[in-house]
């Protein structure tokens, strides 16, 4: 890999445990140089992934044991709702107490925000994901210092009032947690994000993706030209398929939407700079995912699941 590396994380909630295990595949592939000049860009829970790659790049390993050790923190056991032992019934468990809970390490369920957002949104909602920058407090420093040798790291956030992309960039400025809240707060469920007096939603929630945006602003920094760009995509579009049931649709309506930006995204980049290699791992749904929502299902195994599935994923993409 001899071009500069350019990794793409977009958001999908707890599905970023794929993103781990593809990142646990592509360090194998790295040389500590490659780790020290790659470009880092994220949204949502990519960028909590990739707050934790800049953060310990330096590490042995290039960060995957840290990157996997929040993974394993933050699981959530399931109520047993539905009692009997067959892997729907486990996956509608882990759906419904995320639904009902949240998730304390990364989201709070505020009692009566639901409701209460109705008519009172944005000052309730259903969720608050102030916890997370506390959570990953505990694996990685207070702060990713803008720096002239490591990795260069990106986060994307909507600026609510401004009602367009705003960028937190280590090249420009020290990327500190509050901005992942900001960058992972999704509209209207949750309460949106604070960072230096403005407020913010999910970076990932925008019409166009991450990769096109993130090589302008880097042709506009005289960033280099030549990369190798590896996405991480966590939803990817599944014609032929017929989904059932409310969960189903829904999921079935987000990998078609997604997946459908995530292609346009990568032909524009390759159409506007030809001299790109571009690597594109891409997840599909796992056993009984139409009851197992994105954002909600944080059981161990399905964590687990996710992440021999990115870093399997991955070793056949790079391959």
């Amino acid at each position: 890999m001899a071009d500069r590396i350019l990794l793409v994380l977009n958001g999908g909630g707890a599905l970023g445990a794929y993103q781990c295990g593809a990142y646990k595949a592509l360090v194998r592939h790295l040389s500590p140089e490659s780790l020290r000049s790659m470009v880092v860009v994220g949204a949502s829970i990519g960028a909590v992934n990739g707050y934790l790659i800049a953060a310990h790049h330096q590490d042995p390993d290039g960060g995957v044991e840290a990157l996997e050790r929040f993974w394993r923190n933050v699981t959530m056991p399931s109520i047993p709702f539905n009692p009997l032992p067959v892997p729907y019934a486990a996956r509608l468990n882990a759906t419904l107490t995320g639904l009902t809970l949240g998730n304390p390490a990364i989201f709070q369920a505020v009692p009566g925000g639901a409701l209460g957002g109705m008519f009172r949104y944005p000052e309730m909602a259903g969720f608050d994901n102030a916890t997370l920058a506390r959570t990953v407090k505990t694996h990685a420093p207070a702060r990713v210092a803008r720096r002239e040798s490591g990795p260069r790291l990106m986060i994307r956030a909507i600026d609510i009032e401004a009602a367009e992309p705003a960028w937190f960039d280590s090249q420009h400025e020290d990327i500190e947690l509050s901005m992942l809240g900001a960058s992972s707060a999704i509209p209207l469920l949750f309460k949106p994000g604070e960072h230096a007096g403005r407020t913010y939603w999910d970076g990932d929630v925008w019409h166009q993706g991450l990769l096109p945006p993130a090589l302008d602003r880097m042709k506009g920094d005289g960033d280099g030209d030549r990369f190798h760009v590896i996405t991480m995509e966590l939803f990817t579009r599944t014609p032929g398929t017929q989904p059932v049931g409310f969960g189903g649709n829904l999921d079935h309506f987000r990998r078609m939407f997604l997946g459908a930006r995530s292609d346009e995204d990568a032909a524009k980049a390759q159409a506007t700079h030809p001299e790109l290699r571009l690597t594109r791992i891409q997840r599909h749904p796992h056993p009984n995912e139409r009851v197992s929502l994105w954002l909600m299902d944080w059981s161990a195994g399905r964590l687990q699941y996710l992440i021999e599935q990115g870093e399997a994923d991955a070793e056949r993409a790079l391959a």
